[in-house]
């Protein structure tokens, strides 16, 4: 069959528009790249993008953003992205402000969604009026570490059923890093996903092994499939081809037993 691009895993933009996609990979595995192409993708096909960064800070998120070959300081600069900086809001502000950034005065569970929709509803609004707009969690993982995981699947909760009325084709990529996590915490945004993908790393003495699975995805036809993903130069990136089999959904340590 030959190698493929991630985004042919996904049937044309009807069955993309509105839909919530979850991202979950283990603490090796390159899978965290995804959420990246996506925002890449979103900003060259004219699309407004959002990110709130619950994970690092903001200068490692534009390092990580070449990567892909995304200058995502650019893009805050043109005006086609905004960056809602959670992680710097409860830790430390960044001193050369870039523009399209946002900072909430106070970082708590009970008032971070309302602060968050003041944001979309003010000075983003113009920016949303399209109705192209691709929204990213980095990382839900990263919100469950500062919120703690209960807030956090409730506050995804609302911003899911909020998002879905007033932003009704609007994509939402949300990446977990299924190691920071309880099984339970990834089973229900397993649940709230309408499209799962899963990547599982082995680490051996010459290489890294990465799979790729398909989980989930809301069209008729659509069957569970396994990828073999591999990082490779050029603007695709993230390299996959499907595979007929593979190992079971086991941890490197109880595979080598």
């Amino acid at each position: 069959m030959g190698k493929i691009d991630l985004f042919e895993l996904f049937k044309g933009k009807e069955s993309v528009d509105g839909a919530t996609i979850a991202a979950i990979y283990d603490a090796h595995s390159s899978a965290w790249q995804i959420l990246f192409l996506f925002l890449r993708r979103a900003l060259e096909n004219g699309c407004f993008a959002v990110v709130t960064n619950y994970s690092i800070p903001l200068r490692s998120f534009v390092r990580r953003g070449k990567s892909v070959g995304l200058d995502i300081r650019k893009a805050l600069e043109a005006g086609k992205m905004a960056i809602i900086d959670v992680f710097g809001s409860r830790y430390a502000k960044i001193p050369d402000t870039l523009p399209g950034v946002f900072y909430l005065d106070k970082v708590e569970p009970e008032t971070i969604n309302p602060k968050i929709d003041m944001i979309y509803c003010g000075p983003l609004r113009e920016k949303l009026r399209s109705g192209k707009t691709l929204r990213i969690i980095h990382t839900l993982d990263g919100a469950a570490m500062m919120l703690g995981e209960e807030s956090t699947l409730r506050l995804l909760n609302q911003t899911v059923a909020v998002k879905s009325v007033k932003f009704p084709d609007s994509v939402l990529v949300i990446p977990v890093n299924s190691d920071m996590v309880s099984r339970r915490f990834v089973a229900w945004v397993s649940n709230l996903s309408d499209y799962v993908l899963l990547a599982k790393s082995w680490i051996r003495e010459d290489r890294i092994k990465e799979l790729l699975y398909l989980i989930k995805a809301p069209y008729a036809d659509f069957e569970p499939a396994i990828y073999s993903l591999t990082v490779e130069k050029g603007k695709s990136r993230v390299a996959l081809e499907r595979i007929e089999s593979s190992p079971e959904l086991r941890s490197p340590t109880e595979e080598e037993r």
